[in-house]
């Protein structure tokens, strides 16, 4: 791997220092697992938003429920409180 600019670098010791990572190898492990799973996130939403589309423009869309959609917030933001 190559070398870290220097407000990188100080930015990973920091993490280090912190007790955070045992590591900068643990560190960088831990960001490029993140970074593939975004990666892969990206790629998921990428995909559903092409068949939103095609969806839409077979005229296969049905317009949104913001009610619906605010409530299962709600709900959710409710469990993340709890802890489940």
């Amino acid at each position: 791997m190559s070398r870290l600019s220097p407000d990188l670098e100080q930015y990973v010791q920091q993490k280090v220092a912190s007790g955070q990572f045992t590591s900068q190898e643990e560190f960088a492990q831990e960001a490029m697992r993140l970074y593939r799973d975004i990666e892969a996130r990206h790629e998921s939403l990428k995909d559903d938003v092409r068949a939103a589309l095609e969806q839409s423009e077979k005229g296969q869309s049905v317009p949104l429920d913001m009610d619906s959609i605010k409530s299962e917030l709600h709900d959710e933001l409710d469990q993340r409180g709890r802890g489940q």
